[in-house]
């Protein structure tokens, strides 16, 4: 009997040692040593972690070929990654407060760089602006009435 108190009194203590704090959401913790965009090599336990928010999202994910970090903002707690899977590429945002993941299908890239591509991002134009179409000349000249009355 004082066994079996002494050893359960153990397990308590040993629980109650744990700290109280919450485990962060965030895959980088909150921290990283190179907050600026890019390539990411996480370890299991931060793959694990993105592939779950990708995965409790609804989205299939079998596991991360590339991760790649978007955006860290410590200030407000949010990690914004762009992560391909086997099935498809995501942008992925987490946020340090538990507030549930946001997960978007993006256009995958044929480049190791990012994996989604930014529909909105051009290279640089090569052609130089010609002239106006005249008809649509006429569309930006001020509005003139034919009888001279305004309203």
């Amino acid at each position: 009997m004082l066994r079996e108190s002494v050893v359960c009194a153990a397990c308590i203590g040993f629980l109650g040692c744990g700290s109280s704090e919450p485990k962060s959401p965030l895959v980088l913790g909150g921290a990283a040593a190179n907050p600026l965009p890019g390539i990411r090599t996480l370890t299991e336990s931060q793959t694990r972690t993105l592939q779950n928010v990708v995965t409790s999202a609804g989205e299939r994910c079998g596991s991360i070929e590339l991760a790649y970090l978007r955006e860290l903002d410590t200030v407000a707690g949010v990690e914004s990654w762009e992560v391909r899977c086997p099935e498809a590429p995501y942008a992925v945002v987490i946020r340090a407060d538990g507030a549930p993941g946001t997960v978007q299908r993006c256009m995958g890239s044929s480049f190791d760089a990012s994996p989604c591509v930014d529909p909105f991002a051009r290279g640089p134009r090569n052609r130089t602006p010609g002239a106006l179409n005249p008809d649509l000349g006429k569309l930006l000249e001020p509005m003139k009435a034919k009888d001279g009355k305004t309203d």
